[in-house]
């Protein structure tokens, strides 16, 4: 058996993180959580998960300053990054875009399900790119 994908959890919500980790641990996801974005990155920095879901207005570190700072690091720079967005404002998209962030999803508009889905979804394209002719 393969190891469980390691998915990071930032959020200052503990309802919304406990909800998203157990749908990704019933999905067999090594799930770790963080209530920030200061914890995140200190956590993502240690054990370099799989993926990170994060939200975007945290207390001492939004979810754009964790984003520009795991970009920058060497070890994190290329983990694969989804915004849980509870407001869904046009400006925090535009703002993810550039940042390169992999997926955008609005709570209430995608259910925690969908969610899982979009990040399978993910992880499975990352690997046909990394499978494919060339590494880029």
């Amino acid at each position: 058996m393969t190891n469980p994908k390691k998915v990071l959890l930032v959020d200052d919500n503990a309802e919304v993180r406990s909800l998203y980790a157990e749908i990704f641990r019933q999905a067999e996801f090594d799930v770790r959580e963080a209530n920030d974005g200061l914890e995140g990155l200190e956590m993502a920095n240690q054990i370099v998960p799989d993926i990170i879901l994060s939200g975007i207005i945290m207390p001492r570190m939004d979810g754009f300053q964790l984003v520009e700072t795991l970009r920058k690091n060497v070890a994190t720079g290329s983990v694969p990054i989804i915004f849980l967005s509870h407001l869904g404002r046009e400006e925090d998209e535009v703002r993810a875009r550039e940042l390169k962030v992999d997926d955008f999803i609005v709570q209430g508009m995608v259910s925690p399900i969908e969610a899982l889905q979009r990040v399978k979804n993910l992880q499975s394209r990352r690997r046909a790119v990394a499978q494919g002719p060339g590494t880029g």
